[in-house]
Parts: C-alpha cells; structure tokens; sequence
C-alpha cells in the first residue's frame, strides 16, 4: 500500500484513518517478516506525517525506532480506539506457538448447548471445548451449529477440531446421553443447586448449557443428576454463557485431574 503525497492528502479524513487502520492490521499479520514489516512500518509513518491531524506526527517518529510488537502496539491502540474501531477476538493475531500440540487427551466431558441464539458464545464455546480436550459438543434445538459462518469466525478453526452433532430437541440429546450410562448435570442458578467447587463430578458427564436469556427450563432441571452453579457475589447474578463454560470446564478438569 503506497500513496503519493499529492494521492494522500486528496482522501477525505475519514478515508485517511481508514488507510491508517488498514496499515494497523497489516503490520501486526505480518510482524515476524522483517522486510515486510519494515517495509510497512515506513510507510505507515509517511501516512502519519501527512495525516490531517497534527499529533500523528510525533507518533511516525516513535515509529521509526519501534522494536516489538508490545511497543508497536502502545503506539497504534490509541490510534484505533481514537478512530473508533473496536476489535473483535478473531481479529486478533495468532502466533506461532498456537497449534504445536496437535493432539489433545480427551476428558469424558460433554457439553449441551440448549437452544443458544449466540453465533459468537457458540463460537466461542467451541474454542473452550478445544483447549480443554471436551469429548464432544451436542447443540440443540436452534443453536447454530459451523455451518454458520459465523460461528466458525469465532471458533477460529477449533470448530473443525472437536466432535459435535446436532439434536432437534434436549430431550433427544438427553436420551442419547442416557443410552451411552452418561449422567447430565445442569448449569443454572437455582436455590437448591450446589456449589462447583464443593462436588465430586462423577465419569463421564454431561453439563447442560441454557438459553443467553432463559435459561434452562424448569422442566429439564426436574430430570437431571444434579443442579450446580458457579458461586457468585456481584449483585448481577449471572455470567455470560461462554464465560460460565470455560469457569466450569476448568473445574471439573482440575478435579480429575487431581483425584
């Protein structure tokens, strides 16, 4: 990406910050090539220079001696939260050390994801379930499943890595479950639910995840092994479903891997 002088200064403002953010992200994608980096730090900082505000230039001098990535960073941040961008977990960069351990032991974990709306908890479950060794994910009902672009954007290729099917309703993958000798817990906030750290969690099991915004029907909980919840003490009594996942499934593999 190189722009004249004249080139430059003929784009509106809004097109010059553009640029400059497009700038960002090439720079960071392609941080361990020396040369292109090199390349694209210099001329990041000629756009800076001629930029229509003032201060940027001061910033392209700090950019000619900058040395890594954490100071390339303390540099541009401002600039993006400045032009209002705000990014998103994929659009983060992924280093070399992620995929090095190409295979993961399994725990006799699984997950159901009853009836999430969420393309990005879903997603986001999927990168849970990866990191952990999760045997398998059961979605449920309208949870959207990787044929949903959007999920595979946030699951950031782990959709591809860990076991999942699909059941028209909890009931069939409840049933399915029960078949296999495989107790169901449910996740939820309920008065007689007990506390994560506080239960032995037996082999193999399910947890159940319920609805962003109802939660898992006081039908189901009628059904299940056990209710648990994850003790909480702000006055806003629950946590985002992909959050409450990760909390659990860290947990459960703590205990199993300490008994």
């Amino acid at each position: 990406m190189k722009f004249s002088e004249k080139k430059f200064l003929s784009f509106s403002k809004e097109k010059q910050q553009k640029i400059l953010l497009e700038f960002i992200g090439l720079i960071e994608t392609n941080w361990q090539n020396e040369i292109k980096r090199r390349s694209l730090i210099s001329e990041f900082g000629n756009c800076l220079k001629l930029a229509s505000e003032n201060n940027f230039g001061k910033i392209a001098v700090k950019m000619e001696t900058v040395s890594d990535l954490e100071e390339f960073l303390s540099l541009v941040v401002p600039l993006e939260q400045k032009f209002g961008k705000n990014p998103k977990d994929e659009d983060f960069l992924i280093f070399n050390r992620d995929g090095k351990k190409l295979k993961t032991n399994k725990i006799p974990l699984f997950l159901i994801l009853d009836n999430l709306r969420s393309s990005f908890n879903v997603g986001s479950i999927f990168r849970t379930a990866e990191c952990f060794g999760i045997s398998e994910l059961l979605l449920c009902g309208y949870t959207p499943t990787p044929a949903n672009p959007k999920v595979c954007k946030t699951a950031m290729g782990t959709e591809k890595m860990v076991r999942w099917q699909h059941f028209e309703t909890l009931e069939k993958a409840i049933e399915f479950l029960r078949k296999k000798k495989i107790a169901v817990y449910a996740l939820e906030t309920t008065s007689n639910a007990k506390n994560i750290s506080q239960i032995k969690f037996p082999k193999p099991l399910a947890i159940i995840l319920g609805n962003e915004a109802l939660g898992i029907s006081k039908k189901t909980l009628l059904t299940v092994d056990e209710i648990v919840q994850i003790p909480l003490s702000g006055w806003k009594n629950s946590l985002n479903v992909g959050v409450s996942a990760a909390i659990c499934c860290y947990e459960i593999k703590k205990q199993w891997e300490s008994d």
